[in-house]
């Protein structure tokens, strides 16, 4: 791989203020716009001891997502790191050191990403059978959780995100991978470590990949009707490892943003005005989601940008293989983002970028967001909640590129004890599939795995 020469990076002169502090965790908002008064659209900041460029301004996050000839993936391109300058333990670098269409460019990118969509399409089409089956499945595993947390109580309390919201995304991937057993939490909570970056990142992420490998293989002997085996099937074809890679950061994408999304759905509702909170409920439940998407995105910074060539943004000159993070969190907050009736709790802007935009726009949005507006959907049918802490004592996750709450108490009081699946959204779709009709048991009907005991063992907790 060729790489221009350079102009010097302002980075490795400027004096840069942490970006993952005590405020970033607390009151990012109050961030971003402390560093956009101070240096405008593009702010230098310091990322666990590394410089890098936070992209503030909506116009500019939106030029570095449109142009990818101008913005590579590759972590190849990062010129520090060719230079030996990054740590070998800095707590992000496990995850771009791995290729998979998060991270990829140019050719091989439009490749991986054509057969994604391919594979995932007739999971993301209202007019599919895969689609109304894994919507069907994703309403009855949200049952099974409510029933489960309730526990036959008419009232109680609950924690949200480690009891519904963490494990239903885990459910919807479990099946829709076609994993030929439930792979318990383990999954799910290495996917938790490698986003969070600590010190045990980069196991997790070996585990992770060597568990959707194994899976790939798997199905290569055992096809079934799966986004593996569509991937497997796909010409021409992708290795076994390539497959692995590309489920890997599917887990990646949709454990953390779609459980953030949905405990960040239900803390909009429960925070407002009580104007605001009627208004919020008397809409779609997918009007509400949008909404978060703009106001509380999970996805807060997005996976890093290198500049092909110099170029100016915002303020900066921006040398050739600088480290560059959009901020879809700041971009949002930017005073041009603001649109007329953006106090009316019942309408928002489509035009936000909480699945990214351009080329690497999220391949599977329609899905991620079919689980949450069911998840939000079956809560609000079946309960009603008031939040269990202060707001100012809800404790948020410290991290880089995700905001979401590390645990979430509300008390509940059960408004039905089962309510009937709502139709799937848009375009009306055929009868759901038929549930049993004896009443919903006090603990779903399985064999325990690893997920449901601990499930259980927080309730119990």
């Amino acid at each position: 791989m060729h790489f221009p020469a350079s102009a010097p990076s302002e980075l490795a002169s400027l004096a840069v203020e942490p970006l993952v502090t005590r405020d970033f965790e607390t009151r990012p908002a109050a961030v971003y716009a402390r560093l956009r008064a101070r240096y405008g659209p593009v702010a230098p900041v310091d990322l666990h001891g590394v410089p890098v460029w936070l992209v503030l301004g909506y116009r500019e996050v939106w030029e570095v997502l449109r142009d990818e000839s101008a913005w590579k993936k590759d972590v190849q391109h990062w010129r520090w790191l060719r230079e030996g300058r990054v740590p070998s333990d800095w707590p992000h670098l496990p995850g771009y050191q791995v290729s998979h269409l998060l991270v990829q460019d140019d050719q091989r990118h439009k490749a991986t990403r054509a057969a994604v969509e391919e594979a995932l399409a007739p999971f993301q089409d209202s007019d599919a059978p895969q689609s109304w089956e894994l919507a069907n499945a994703v309403s009855r595993h949200a049952d099974e959780l409510i029933t489960f947390f309730a526990d036959g109580s008419e009232s109680g309390w609950v924690d949200l995100g480690g009891q519904f919201a963490r494990a239903l995304p885990l459910m919807a991937v479990n099946r829709l991978f076609g994993f030929p057993v439930d792979q318990g939490d383990d999954v799910f909570m290495d996917s938790w470590r490698m986003v969070d970056g600590g010190p045990d990142a980069a196991a997790a992420v070996g585990r992770l990949v060597a568990a959707t490998t194994e899976l790939a293989a798997y199905k290569r002997q055992h096809p079934g009707d799966d986004l593996t085996t569509r991937l497997l099937a796909i010409e021409p074809p992708l290795t076994v490892e390539q497959i692995g890679l590309e489920l890997y950061a599917i887990i990646v994408i949709m454990s953390e943003l779609v459980s953030h999304a949905i405990t960040n759905s239900v803390l909009e509702v429960l925070t407002g005005e009580a104007g605001t909170r009627a208004g919020l409920m008397a809409g779609p439940v997918e009007e509400l989601v949008n909404r978060v998407h703009i106001a509380s995105p999970p996805w807060v910074n997005l996976t890093f940008r290198f500049p092909a060539v110099d170029t100016d943004l915002g303020d900066f000159r921006l040398a050739a293989g600088d480290v560059v993070v959009p901020s879809i969190a700041a971009a949002h907050g930017d005073p041009m983002f603001a649109t007329p009736g953006s106090q009316d709790a019942s309408v928002s802007s489509r035009a936000h970028l909480a699945w990214g935009a351009g080329a690497h726009q999220c391949p599977g949005r329609g899905l991620a967001d079919m689980i949450v507006t069911t998840a939000v959907g079956k809560l609000f049918e079946r309960c009603d909640f008031e939040l269990g802490l202060p707001i100012d004592q809800l404790p948020w996750r410290s991290s880089t590129h995700v905001r979401g709450l590390k645990s979430f108490p509300v008390r509940y009081r059960m408004r039905t004890r089962r309510a009937p699946m709502p139709p799937a959204a848009g375009a009306a779709a055929p009868a759901p599939l038929p549930e049993p009709a004896a009443p919903a048991p006090a603990e779903p009907e399985r064999p325990r795995s690893a997920l449901w005991r601990f499930l259980a063992s927080l309730r119990r907790g």
